[in-house]
């Protein structure tokens, strides 16, 4: 069955804001297309807050998420997260990779650079486009160990 884009995107949202109630923490999803983050996450005293944006993959996508090229510029913002939402089919578990917003700008950044170093099958250079992507199959142990750690958030 295909799902809208809009659709995969929402249903990301509140799986994350449903794992975060189950480790205690308060996930509030903000207004659409606000353009750094999705949820605010903070505990139940207020004493903690991070900002986290989703990103969503649905199941029947094999290859990996399909992303804007701002996702390359680094944000500096110490509290700023991206969760990498891969869904894996209707009764089946979901994956999340959770990343520090810039550890993740740097990696789509560096291989999207080695993509583009490479020419073209007739020896031409690729022209460059506004998307970058995260695929799987480029995953490293750096990013199997970002799957449901959700203990970078720094709840405790």
């Amino acid at each position: 069955m295909k799902i809208s884009n809009n659709l995969v995107g929402s249903t990301g949202e509140y799986f994350v804001c449903g794992e975060l109630g189950q480790r205690g923490i308060l996930g509030l999803i903000t207004p659409k297309n606000n353009p750094l983050y999705d949820i605010v996450a903070t505990n139940e005293g207020g004493t903690h807050t991070v900002l986290l944006q989703v990103k969503t993959m649905a199941s029947t996508n094999k290859q990996g998420w399909k992303l804007n090229k701002s996702i390359c510029v680094k944000k500096n913002i110490e509290n700023l997260f991206i969760v990498l939402v891969k869904l894996n089919g209707i009764g089946q578990p979901i994956d999340y990779f959770i990343y520090k917003y810039d550890d993740l700008a740097e990696i789509v950044e560096r291989n999207y650079n080695r993509y583009m170093s490479v020419p073209k099958r007739d020896g031409s250079s690729k022209k460059d486009t506004d998307m970058r992507w995260h695929n799987i199959k480029d995953f490293t142990k750096a990013d199997w160990d970002c799957l449901n750690h959700w203990d970078v958030l720094g709840f405790g």
